[in-house]
């Protein structure tokens, strides 16, 4: 399940909690677990976005210093 759809689906079940009739210090425990399920998710997705960027980078340094391949064509002496 994608990290977005998760915090919607944390989000709609603090929505609901009220109505759902559950006592006081369960909703309580409810609402903070979900607040910090919410938390733990952004975190991961900042982090995860970081490190794909530096991974693309990364990629895309390498391409940029990948030498061409020996051929025969390169490895004759220039004619004057």
């Amino acid at each position: 399940m994608p990290k977005n759809r998760i915090i919607l689906v944390l989000g709609v079940l603090i929505a609901l909690l009220p109505v759902l009739g559950f006592p006081r210090s369960w909703e309580s425990f409810f609402q903070i677990l979900s607040g910090l399920a919410i938390v733990l998710l952004s975190v991961w997705s900042t982090i995860d976005k970081k490190l794909m960027l530096k991974a693309k980078a990364q990629m895309r340094q390498a391409r940029k210093t990948v030498t061409p391949p020996l051929t025969d064509n390169n490895l004759e002496e220039p004619t004057l």
